[in-house]
């Protein structure tokens, strides 16, 4: 099943884009912690320091692969790097995505001192402007390198730019 990967960090608004978009088109969204989590692994789903990186990878796609959407589309919510246990970056390795069918890439971008408010409202953690920065600048590349590795068309999504330009990315 080929699907379009929504990446971003932790608070970007990935969600909130990813319901916006669903009331806009034919397309069903799941997320990668979703995928774990029907896995029947569980985590703390506010906790974004992640436990067995490579497990969990394992667990979304044979998840994924399982999935039966008919004739939609599939929006899928994850991540082209993480935090690990101490709060370092991890970039996770391009063979993590080996087998899933990327049809295309969308990255979602914000304002790190957004991302921080919404980091602390949502889920009480507190991270600084540049720590915030530097990981969504490692997302970005990370998510454009494998766009150039592999030729998966890329749209790189900023809430400040017209939704009308992603759905058009999306549909064409």
């Amino acid at each position: 099943m080929k699907y379009i990967f929504l990446s971003g960090i932790h608070g970007v608004g990935k969600s909130t884009l990813s319901k916006k978009i669903q009331e806009l088109l034919d397309i069903q969204t799941v997320t990668v912690s979703n995928l774990i989590k029907q896995a029947g692994k569980n985590f703390d789903s506010y906790n974004k320091e992640t436990k067995n990186i490579s497990k969990n990878q394992e667990l979304w796609k044979n998840e994924l692969n399982n999935l039966d959407l008919g004739k939609s589309k599939l929006l899928l919510d994850g991540h082209f790097c993480l935090l690990d246990s101490e709060r370092n970056i991890v970039l996770l390795p391009f063979e993590t995505f080996n087998d899933t069918n990327m049809d295309k890439i969308i990255v979602m971008k914000n304002r790190p001192e957004l991302i921080r408010d919404r980091l602390f409202e949502r889920d009480q953690l507190d991270y600084s402007i540049d720590f915030l920065q530097k990981f969504q600048d490692f997302e970005i590349q990370q998510s454009i390198s494998y766009s150039n590795k592999y030729e998966i068309k890329l749209f790189i999504y900023d809430e400040k730019q017209p939704l009308s330009n992603l759905l058009h990315f999306i549909t064409s």
